[in-house]
């Protein structure tokens, strides 16, 4: 299995490859849940019939049936891919691409998603189909199918005809490859959504023409229009077909809760060299209890304000003590040259200001682990430490108070130094993922693919009584969550599944006439994580009389130098779990 996955993931030339920067690498292959994109390459009557309705058998896919002028199967099938790669991206999803059935594999993985894509069209005319919808629950097996014919149906032809609506959106100069793999790319995202436990609902505006009715955007975000996962009736061709849709913020907290995402923790860093000597390099000692296997990389700052870019990682000799709890010993260093750097590659003046970042990633974390920073350090071009250290405060992922079952995440002063102080602190509790790009200057945080993101709400983090502690509050575990979807039994269209499906039970499916209507759903709760898909926070900590070299004056002087702390981490998915660490003294697990 490993050997296919290597295969069917490597670059095809010719296509760009997917601005997902999870998407490559040890992050990708370690992602636990696997969708398949299945481009049948003949009929395939093994494909299982969900819904005993045409699923089956899944017919092949072939661009001759669609339109040969915009190319071959290959780049279709690779564009396709690339796009639901990037709808997927920061979650625990690795997006396969496969011209062979994944049941047929030898040892197929045990959380998965076939999404059968053929040229043919959908009888009864459907763009795409999945089974009976779990909402809070994902099952490790599951199909869904994709219509790519239906397209030329309704867009490619005289879709008025056939009674669908049609603008032409892949007819006559509309027809292009591009238009063609968004289409289908989008749909067949959609269809995973739902086998993730996603609804039409989720999606759908409060009033407008079609049956399923939701809340719609949230204020700030982009066009419904532009969002995975609403009723088919709400879309027109060029909302298929001229852009990649998303989900929105509300799926994608559920789909956090439902999958994972993969990262845990991100950070970025504003720090000043104090030294009047020239840094080659930089080495960050943290603790963890992560052992190394787990402490991957990905996603690292690369900007132009960092001499340097894909820092290592080593484990030091020996463990430390922390709140009572025994942690690892690591190393990160930075020392291959950034030619991106606005000065000399791999070199920083003394005085100068820089900055460095990187994500841990991980997969399947119902709460990220903390990295306590215990020194950072500087070396020459022979790597012997510089005199003088940059500051940086220890920090957590957050912590609950037994006493009333708050939850805040807190800094700390180094274990080596007291002096630092804090000068603003702000967390910011997000919908979803902000870029390390983003996290820099005023830190307004953007999505990886440009979309800005607005906050559920910000909080100003306070100085402990003592002085040096400081805490930002991020909620209590009874407070309600951002995203909450109840489905009870006795409401219309929701069923019963607690000893199965029912005979009655329905489909979802996305379909070019109404009604487009995604069925009975089983009963069930859909929510974000806690106290939200991430949180974010932006510090400044300032060391009030630290000895550092003045690049202006030429000499070392004595006064304040500040650094400035950008960090994400993910939310918590699993309650019970956090409920049942009140009792654990020091950081949570």
């Amino acid at each position: 299995m490993a050997m296919i996955c290597a295969i069917l993931l490597l670059p095809k030339p010719g296509w760009p490859a997917p601005a997902c920067p999870l998407s490559y690498n040890a992050t990708d292959a370690a992602k636990s849940h696997k969708l398949f994109l299945y481009f049948p390459t003949a009929i395939d009557p093994s494909f299982p019939n969900f819904d005993m309705s045409g699923v089956s058998p899944a017919h092949k896919f072939d661009v001759a049936d669609l339109d040969p002028a915009i190319g071959t199967n290959a780049a279709l099938e690779d564009r396709i891919h690339d796009i639901v790669v990037d709808d997927y991206c920061e979650f625990n999803v690795q997006v396969l691409q496969t011209t062979t059935n994944p049941e047929q594999l030898p040892s197929p993985p045990a959380l998965r998603r076939t999404v059968a894509v053929g040229s043919d069209e959908g009888g009864g005319q459907r763009w795409g189909q999945a089974p009976l919808l779990f909402p809070g629950q994902v099952n490790d097996v599951d199909f869904a199918r994709v219509w790519g014919g239906t397209f030329l149906m309704c867009e490619g032809g005289d879709g008025n005809a056939l009674g669908c609506s049609s603008t032409g959106a892949l007819k006559g100069a509309n027809s292009t490859l591009e238009h063609w793999a968004q289409a289908i790319g989008g749909t067949a995202a959609h269809e995973a959504g739902h086998t993730y436990g996603l609804t039409h609902t989720d999606d759908d505006p409060p009033t407008g023409n079609c049956d399923e009715k939701g809340t719609g955007p949230r204020p700030g975000e982009d066009a419904m229009t532009r969002h995975l996962m609403p009723n088919g009736c709400n879309l027109d061709g060029p909302a298929r077909t001229t852009y990649r849709r998303h989900f929105s913020d509300r799926t994608f907290g559920i789909l956090a809760t439902n999958v994972g995402l993969s990262i845990q923790t991100m950070h970025n860093w504003d720090m000043v060299n104090p030294n009047s000597a020239t840094a080659h390099s930089l080495a960050i000692d943290f603790l963890s209890q992560l052992p190394k296997s787990k402490l991957t990389f990905d996603w690292i700052w690369i900007g132009s304000t960092s001499p340097w870019m894909d820092p290592v990682v080593s484990q030091m000799p020996g463990t430390a003590m922390w709140q009572g709890k025994s942690f690892k010993k690591y190393r990160l260093l930075w020392s291959k040259k950034n030619p991106g750097f606005a000065g000399t590659p791999g070199v920083l003046p003394g005085g100068a200001q820089f900055h460095v970042g990187a994500t841990f990633t991980g997969v399947d974390f119902n709460q990220p682990d903390p990295i306590v920073i215990q020194n950072v350090t500087l070396l020459d071009a022979n790597s012997k430490a510089l005199a003088l250290h940059p500051r940086l405060p220890m920090y957590d992922a957050g912590t609950v108070d037994s006493a009333d079952s708050s939850f805040g995440m807190h800094f700390y002063p180094q274990l080596t130094d007291t002096t630092l102080v804090m000068q603003s602190a702000i967390a910011y509790q997000l919908p979803r993922v902000a870029s390390i790009e983003s996290m820099v200057g005023a830190g307004k945080p953007v999505t990886f693919d440009g979309l800005p993101i607005t906050p559920w709400s910000a909080t100003r983090c306070t100085v402990s009584a003592e002085g040096t502690t400081v805490r930002c509050g991020l909620g209590n575990l009874a407070d309600p969550p951002h995203v909450l979807v109840e489905r009870r039994v006795g409401d219309p269209d929701v069923l019963d599944c607690r000893q199965g499906l029912p005979p009655v039970a329905t489909v979802a499916k996305d379909a070019p006439v109404g009604p487009d209507y995604e069925g009975a759903v089983c009963a069930g709760t859909s929510r974000d994580p806690f106290p939200s898909t991430t949180v974010y926070v932006i510090a400044t900590f300032v060391d009030p009389a630290a000895e550092h070299w003045d690049p202006k004056a030429q000499k070392m002087v004595v006064g304040p130098v500040t650094s400035k702390v950008f960090y994400q981490f993910a939310g918590v998915r699993d309650l019970r779990r956090l409920g049942q660490s009140l009792s654990a003294p020091g950081v949570a697990k």
